[in-house]
């Protein structure tokens, strides 16, 4: 996966560790970081994407991550959310997960996400909109 830096991603939200997130390690485990992607996601998409959860559907595809650094119960992760690419009926966010240490920012995760627009009635993908694209476009630019 090819990421920008995490300061060009143009949407970040704070995640808080909770205790229930480490593992016998001492650091988080592995499969909290969807947890921390899924719950930026879902802010990136409402507040940067005006996303209206009542008529557009989605559903996870694909998601990937590659871990860099293990965050710990002191760190006050912040999860980078972009919009890198917009499908026919799917699009690809990119998450970059970092964390400030000795008041260096440390690069701790990549992640990529594909999400298929989706109609539960139905049971069926469905294209993107030309609404959902120029929301999309409004806020990350031109793709």
């Amino acid at each position: 996966m090819s990421f920008p830096a995490p300061e060009k991603f143009k949407y970040a939200k704070p995640v808080e560790v909770r205790w229930r997130d480490l593992d016998a390690l001492n650091h988080v485990n592995n499969a909290v970081y969807l947890t921390y992607i899924e719950h930026a996601r879902s802010y990136y998409l409402q507040e940067a994407i005006c996303w209206d959860w009542t008529k557009d559907g989605i559903i996870l595809a694909s998601a990937t991550i590659d871990f860099k650094v293990a965050l710990l119960l002191t760190d006050k992760p912040l999860v980078h959310v972009r919009c890198s690419h917009l499908g026919n009926k799917s699009f690809t966010l990119q998450y970059a997960i970092t964390t400030k240490r000795n008041d260096h920012t440390i690069l701790a995760a990549t992640a990529q996400t594909v999400l298929v627009m989706y109609n539960f009635t139905a049971e069926k993908a469905l294209p993107l909109t030309n609404e959902i694209r120029q929301k999309f476009t409004a806020f990350e630019g031109e793709f």
